[in-house]
């Protein structure tokens, strides 16, 4: 550990962390919801993948997907018929988008969005609706956990740009009214997946 390290770990050590009680996920879940996101649970990957297909039909249009290990192991696998598939940078970002996020919050009932390749960060930001998935165990209980975890995954090798999104798109600066979708999508949820 070199001195900057050490500086960092006992300002830490002296710091309040926020104390999420209770369950995490279902915290989570209550946070997300209270910000206009919608939130599902799945048991495993086999349910993530059918309540996309579910998702999907309701939707009926083509769906974006992100360029994701985990999520492209999850649309294999079989089950119901998927629509057209279309990666990120494939035309107009539009219309149904799925992705996954490095991690959730509970204190705040965020998730933490980022590029990469074959994901550019407008994915988020210029569909229609979104879906997230996350991991269970992904769901961190405060935001001084989440950086941490973002320090040990990425190292000195950060994204450049990361996203904390707590809910769908909204804004009340146009004639001060309340609007969805007015810099992002009009619907966020988050998909968890348990298993």
């Amino acid at each position: 550990m070199n001195a900057r390290d050490s500086a960092y770990a006992a300002l830490a050590a002296t710091r309040p962390r926020v104390h999420v009680p209770g369950n995490v996920v279902e915290h989570f879940i209550t946070r997300l919801r209270a910000q206009g996101g919608q939130c599902s649970r799945v048991d495993d990957e086999p349910g993530g993948r059918a309540w996309i297909a579910a998702l999907a039909r309701e939707d009926g249009s083509s769906m974006l997907t992100a360029k994701d290990a985990w999520l492209e192991r999850i649309l294999a696998l079989p089950g119901p018929a998927l629509p057209v598939l279309r990666a990120a940078g494939e035309g107009p970002v539009k219309g149904l988008a799925i992705t996954t996020a490095i991690a959730a919050v509970a204190e705040t009932g965020s998730l933490l969005l980022h590029p990469r390749a074959g994901t550019p960060m407008a994915l988020n930001f210029l569909c229609d609706r979104l879906v997230v998935l996350v991991r269970a165990a992904d769901v961190l209980p405060n935001l001084e956990d989440l950086w941490a975890r973002v320090r040990r995954e990425f190292g000195s090798d950060t994204p450049r740009a990361l996203s904390l999104v707590s809910g769908p798109s909204s804004s009340g600066d146009i004639g001060m009214q309340f609007a969805t979708g007015v810099h992002g999508p009009i619907e966020l949820h988050a998909l968890i997946v348990s298993g």
